[in-house]
């Protein structure tokens, strides 16, 4: 990408974190993805799809299209759902683009157009399997899922 700079050290760092805390880690750019396939690490194997770059007009059957014509393998889709909000401007761009993403997720017609196609859908902690581990499970702060738990509770002080 033009004005873009591909870092190796920073993939490097990425990675060893990666290992650290026995996460995944996230790459779509061609030279990183040669890099983790070299290391037989799960990595996405067709081009990486943004929902701000689909078609406003008749997202839906856009949608229903690339699902149909989705090659085997891991691919990723990163889709951007959202309701209206208070501050919303109805001509807003951004927001048609995430309130369009919602109605496509929510659509029970997409579950049958996944099922027809035999399209299953996933997160990052099947390949996270396959990703190194620290040695020690036990003293790795838990950190998947994160944003869809409750916060801890803080700690208790005891006068």
């Amino acid at each position: 990408m033009p004005g873009r700079r591909r870092r190796p050290d920073l993939l490097d760092l990425a990675l060893a974190l990666g290992a650290e805390y026995g996460l995944a880690v996230r790459v779509w750019l061609a030279p990183a993805l040669e890099r983790l396939r070299a290391r037989g690490l799960p990595v996405v194997d067709h081009p990486f799809l943004d929902s701000f770059t689909v078609p406003l007009d008749d997202k839906p059957a856009h949608y229903a299209r690339l699902l149909a014509a989705l090659p085997p393998g891991l691919s990723e889709w990163a889709v951007h759902p959202g309701l209206a909000t208070p501050t919303t401007r109805p001509g807003d761009d951004d927001r048609r683009v995430r309130r369009s993403d919602h109605a496509f997720l929510v659509d029970p017609r997409t579950r049958e157009l996944l099922a027809e196609h035999g399209i299953t859908v996933t997160d990052y902690r099947p390949l996270q399997a396959h990703w190194p581990r620290p040695a020690d499970r036990d003293t790795t702060p838990a950190v998947s899922d994160s944003f869809n738990t409750a916060a801890p509770a803080p700690p208790t002080v005891e006068p």
